[in-house]
């Protein structure tokens, strides 16, 4: 039973584990601001009732569920952009070659410059 109880250990632990944590966190951190982004700009829309949203909303028998969708909405939203630009932001590499990137320094310090 240790052999067993070993192995999951191992996998647990490895280095693709560790990364695919890594990126998981990544992305419900990313998409946490996002939604903190879309409860204020929620609530900021429905307190100034830009377009009378707040009023309509009040109006109706459904209120609740008006601004659970509305919420729900922007959070999709917001979230979505925030991963996106967590993700874009993510890569160093340029299409111009006189980025100085990594792969430039370290030729750089084999060819002794």
């Amino acid at each position: 039973m240790t052999g067993k109880s070993n192995d999951t250990d191992e996998i647990r632990n490895s280095k693709a584990a560790r990364e695919a944590r890594s990126i998981i966190k990544f992305m419900i951190e990313h998409t946490a601001y996002g939604g903190f982004g879309a409860l204020v700009f929620g609530a900021l829309v429905l307190f100034f009732d830009i377009g009378g949203i707040y009023s309509l909303a009040m109006a109706s028998r459904d209120a609740p569920i008006f601004i659970m969708l509305l919420f729900f909405g922007l959070f999709i939203t917001f979230g979505g952009i925030s991963l996106g630009i967590g993700i874009m932001n993510l890569g160093g590499f340029s299409d111009n070659d006189n980025y100085d990137d990594e792969r430039k320094k370290h030729r750089d310090d084999r060819n002794g410059s």
